[in-house]
């Protein structure tokens, strides 16, 4: 062999053991890992130092969780603050235990202008003068950062007020908290004498009968009322869109139930007559009080004759703004005079006897050929089943004007009434309106 492929040979095993070695010399990354484990004192000889690393490590998660959470939850409550306005839904007042609902908070859309609906439960028993009483208001925590003009209203006899503040800047989102003096004792005095707020250490709720209330009229759930110009004073236009609106809407909607369930009733009235003329009868006489009535086109119920005691005014194409009442009368002077006649109408339509509101049962069905169907003797099991569907669409039939009955009256006389009324309670507010205000009322402290 010649000397250089010797020398050849010679310097491949060099270079092979040369690679060889430092293979052999490069730690692995298992290696690697277990020197780092040794280094930082995790191993299975370090049991102490490694439940030491371990605890550290849960302890410092916790405190990040911790800490997280109380960021997020200040969020939400600082949230929360600014979006409610309502934190009292109702309250007692201390002496005379007279319950107060919060209805609501609404205002402009600047909220320059924000008024705090409540409802009296029993107004009879409280004064429904504002003058009777004073208002003391006061931050949650500290006082409020501003002061407004505040003033308290009743609306007469309904039982409805509002609290009142009106400022030159956006109310402030801070949650008020309220209280109401009542300083006229009309009832007897089963109040607690407190406030109802287990922090609560004011002893003034113990020798006079007053409310707490805590509101944010500031809040971004104040509901803008619409239709009613900031600052508005007139106590019918008040009365209308705080309270009005939304009871005539409700009523309405009475009204429409009650009118589709007179539509459903005549269609079955249908039925059943139709199911007798099939089977060979001639079906019972209609009512007067279901004869010829029908619900249109529009879903406006239309009677041919009204059951006594009807309250008839347009409602369809009119609104609680429009008013009912001037259908009927000029002014409220005529009111009591008006209901009085038409109490005495309802009596005299009652003792007609040719327009009696009941059914009267049917005991006997002719047939087209003459025959006469006694309704006693058909018995399920041993008549006939044409008789016996005879007789039970008879006594669907007399069923269902029954409950047409039922519906018509509550149509016509209670719901009607209700419209009637609260057009009246509109109207009355023009005497029965009253306002406490200045700063001998209102005390901010």
């Amino acid at each position: 062999m010649a000397r250089h492929d010797m020398k050849g040979l010679k310097n491949n095993k060099h270079a092979d053991t040369d690679t060889s070695v430092e293979e052999q010399e490069k730690p692995t990354l298992g290696k690697r890992f277990i020197a780092l484990r040794d280094k930082l004192k995790l191993g299975p000889h370090y049991k102490m130092e490694r439940f030491t690393a371990m605890l550290g490590v849960t302890m410092s998660m916790l405190l990040l969780f911790t800490v997280l959470s109380f960021v997020t939850y200040r969020s939400d409550v600082a949230q929360s603050v600014s979006a409610k306005a309502v934190y009292t839904e109702d309250f007692n007042f201390s002496l005379s235990g007279q319950k107060v609902n919060v209805e609501g908070v609404y205002g402009n859309k600047d909220k320059t202008d924000v008024m705090i609906l409540l409802k009296m439960q029993s107004p009879e028993s409280m004064s429904t003068d504002a003058s009777n009483y004073e208002l003391f208001i006061t931050g949650e925590k500290k006082s409020l950062s501003y002061e407004p003009d505040v003033t308290f209203s009743l609306f007469g006899s309904t039982g409805y007020g509002i609290i009142r503040f009106q400022d030159d800047q956006p109310i402030p989102k801070e949650i008020a908290d309220i209280t109401i003096r009542a300083n006229a004792e009309l009832s007897a005095k089963d109040g607690s004498g407190a406030s109802g707020e287990k922090d609560s250490t004011d002893g003034s709720f113990g020798s006079h009968d007053q409310g707490k209330l805590y509101v944010n009229p500031g809040a971004d759930d104040v509901v803008t009322v619409d239709g009613l110009k900031t600052g508005e004073t007139e106590p019918t236009k008040l009365y209308t869109a705080l309270v009005a609106e939304a009871l005539d809407k409700d009523i309405r909607t009475e009204i429409e139930q009650k009118t589709e369930e007179l539509g459903k009733l005549l269609n079955r009235e249908k039925e059943y007559t139709n199911r007798l003329v099939s089977a060979g009868y001639e079906p019972p006489k209609t009512p007067w009080f279901v004869d010829g009535d029908y619900v249109n086109d529009d879903g406006t119920f239309v009677a041919a004759e009204d059951v006594a005691g009807a309250f008839t005014f347009n409602y369809s194409t009119n609104s609680i703004r429009d008013g009912y009442i001037n259908q009927v009368m000029s002014d409220l002077s005529s009111f009591d005079a008006y209901m009085k006649e038409h109490s005495e109408s309802e009596l005299e339509r009652k003792a007609d006897k040719t327009k009696q509101e009941q059914v009267d049962r049917i005991a006997t069905l002719k047939g087209d050929d003459g025959s006469v169907l006694d309704l006693n003797m058909v018995a399920t099991g041993t008549s006939p089943s044409a008789q016996v569907a005879a007789k039970d669409s008879v006594e669907s039939l007399q069923a269902t004007w029954r409950t047409y009955l039922n519906t018509k009256s509550k149509l016509q006389k209670d719901l009607m009434r209700k419209l009637f009324i609260l057009d009246a309670d509109i109207q009355s507010q023009k005497s029965s309106y009253s306002v406490l205000s200045g700063k001998n009322a209102v005390t901010f402290y």
